[in-house]
Order: structure tokens, then C-alpha cells, then sequence
């Protein structure tokens, strides 16, 4: 896949094995020194085979957590590079999902101005969603992503076997973005969502390369145009707005593609309430979305507090809140006039019905 940028175009491909295929992946690139940010669990799972792939080079193991893309844990990062003696002429590599992607990317963009960076995209999320699109994000003081750029890595390599080692909940991470997609693609998009979750092994199935492949193949066309979020990119951010608000008050106990298939199951209740969706749309929906909530005690946060976080949300742009809402597949719709006291109220009436709730 060939990726235009205002930035700089990249390219992304789907290879086996990548930890044996260090000389095909390097060798059409000039560059002086390779330097690792890995993944710690990464790293502990394929200890002897990544500790083959960087042989000697610099190797930063980093614990993919959401306090370590704090803006206070930059400076560590940088630090470590400039004392291994990082040059213009190195190349900063990414073996990780999206925290490390997010770290590595705001680094590359703002070090030196700009440096060369290549991502190993090792979950699904980063593998079926956030490896494309451009954007860096980091967290700032109790709030998600609220600090960040536009810097693509220049290559992007994707092994989709690093799936089968996922924990179930970073796995279920990454089907958040997918059903997300194809809610927001067409028939045929959703049709073949549809055939890859009736498998009863969603990790190995003949489905599973082809909806990685459609869902970077979405994302791509709403950004195509839209690269710095100016307009038709917003309507990804569809079971974002509570997702991130759920993210934060939950102390980011719930990890963000789970976030996000909590997000759009509230979002699809408020487009419901509004009439925007008839019930038999929401229905057909929610009973996809159900199998995949996290089993999570959703009483537990406040409304208050997600009221807290939805003012926080960098997309709002007035004195209500924003939100996207849905009326059918590929019919999202962004609202800069949601009230608190809708939130409240299709608050109250979700976790009335929440698994586990």
C-alpha cells in the first residue's frame, strides 16, 4: 500500500516472519545506525529472536502504558537517544502497537526537526488502524492525547502472527477499530465483517489478513484529502468521543479500542434518542457490538467525571459537546450541539443494560 503525504509519502506492506527478514526489509535503505524502541512484553515474548534481529544496535525496551506517553516522560526518551550518539543519518525502529507508535512518532517528528523512523506494528489496533494516518499523540496531565503531530513512520511493515500471542483484551482492542471501519464503509465492507466474525477463531481465519487489508484500505479514504483533520477525517473519531472520555475516568483501565466499541454503542443510543437511527438499525448494531463490550463494572465511573473528560475533547469547537453519530452503515455525522443532559440521561439507560454492568 502506497500512502500519499503533505509530509512524506510512505508505504506500508504485509510480510511472514519479520523477525527473520532484517536484510529484505533494510537492505533498500541508506542509513548509518539502527536504533530500537521495543515493546516491552514485545520483547519478553520473542526475547531471543528480537535480541537476533538488533544483534549490537541501541535497543530502548519500553513499557507500553499510558502514563509513559506522558509529556514528563519525554525527555527520558530523548535523553537516551542523544547520549547513544543518535545522528540525522540514523534510523529510529518501532517494534510495538499504538503507545509506542505514538512515542516513536512524536519523537521522530520533533527531534532534529525531523528524523527517519520504520514501524513493526505488533497488535492489531496498530496493525488494522492507527500504523496509517499520520498522526502522534501524547497524553497530557489526566487527559488522552491532547498533545501531538503529523509524522508518518517512512515504512511500515505488518506481521500479522504477532496476533496469536495477544492477550484477549488487546486482541478485542483491535476488533474495536475493525467493526468501527466497516460500520463506516458500505455493503460490501460490511458484508465481509460480517463473514469474518461468524469464524470461531478470529485470529487465524481465512477472513483475517483480508479485514486488516480492508480496514487500513477505509481509514485511507477518509483521510486521502483530510490528512490534517479538517473535515471528512473528524467523522473517524465516531465511538471516540466517550471512548476517550471512558478511557480517562476509567484511569485507563479500559484499553482504547475496547474504549471505542463502548463509545459507539453510546453513540448509536444517542443517534437512537435523537431519531437519527431507526431501532431496528440500533438493534442489528448493538447485537454485534454486545459479544465484544468489555466485561467491565460501567457503574463505576461517574457521570460527572465523563462529563469532565467530553469538555476536554480537542474536536469540540463550542460551549456544547461534540459527538458522532450514526444513522446506517458509511452514515456518520458530526454534532457540535450535544447537551449534558442527553449524555445523563443515555447514560442512565446504557449501563441499565450493560453486561456485567
Amino acid at each position: 500500500m502506497k500512502i500519499k503525504s503533505k509530509i512524506k509519502d510512505y508505504s506500508l506492506e504485509m510480510i511472514d516472519q519479520l523477525l527473520e527478514e532484517k536484510k529484505k526489509i533494510f537492505s533498500n535503505l541508506k542509513y548509518g545506525r539502527l536504533f530500537y524502541f521495543i515493546d516491552e512484553n514485545v520483547y519478553e515474548i520473542y526475547k531471543d529472536k528480537v535480541k537476533q534481529f538488533i544483534k549490537d544496535d541501541f535497543c530502548l525496551v519500553v513499557p507500553a502504558t499510558e502514563l509513559n506517553k506522558s509529556y514528563l516522560n519525554l525527555a527520558n526518551y530523548y535523553k537516551a537517544l542523544i547520549d547513544a550518539g543518535f545522528t540525522r543519518n540514523d534510523i529510529l525502529v518501532t517494534m510495538g502497537g499504538g503507545i509506542l507508535q505514538d512515542i516513536s512518532g512524536f519523537i521522530a517528528s520533533t527531534m532534529y526537526r525531523g528524523i527517519s523512523w520504520v514501524f513493526f506494528p505488533t497488535t492489531l489496533l496498530a496493525q488494522a488502524d492507527s500504523c496509517i494516518g499520520s498522526k502522534t499523540s501524547i497524553n497530557f496531565d489526566d487527559s488522552k492525547n491532547l498533545i501531538g503531530t503529523f509524522y508518518p513512520p517512512d515504512l511500515i511493515y505488518i506481521d500479522v502472527n504477532f496476533c496469536e500471542t495477544l492477550t484477549p483484551g488487546y486482541f478485542n482492542s483491535g476488533l474495536g477499530e475493525i467493526i468501527k471501519f466497516h460500520f463506516m464503509s458500505d455493503a460490501k465492507g460490511y458484508d465481509l465483517l460480517k463473514k469474518y466474525l461468524a469464524s470461531s477463531d478470529l485470529r487465524k481465519n481465512k477472513y483475517f489478513k483480508p479485514i486488516i487489508w480492508s480496514t487500513l484500505e477505509i481509514k485511507k479514504s477518509y483521510f486521502e484529502g483530510d490528512e490534517f483533520d479538517a473535515g471528512r477525517r473528524n467523522l473517524l473519531n465516531y465511538g471516540h468521543c466517550f471512548g476517550h472520555a471512558l478511557e480517562s475516568a476509567s484511569n485507563f483501565t479500559i484499553c482504547h479500542g475496547e474504549a471505542v466499541i463502548v463509545g459507539m454503542g453510546f453513540a448509536n443510543l444517542l443517534s437512537l434518542k435523537r431519531k437519527i437511527m431507526a431501532r431496528d438499525k440500533y438493534n442489528e448494531f448493538e447485537q454485534i457490538l454486545q459479544k465484544y463490550y468489555p466485561r467491565f463494572d460501567l457503574s463505576k465511573i461517574s457521570i460527572e467525571s465523563l462529563i469532565h473528560f467530553l469538555k476536554r475533547d480537542k474536536k469540540r469547537v463550542g460551549k456544547d459537546l461534540t459527538m458522532i453519530l450514526s444513522k446506517d452503515i458509511g452514515m456518520q455525522f458530526k454534532f457540535d450541539d450535544i447537551q449534558e443532559r442527553e449524555i445523563i440521561d443515555a447514560y442512565n439507560n446504557f449501563i441499565k443494560k450493560y453486561p456485567m454492568s
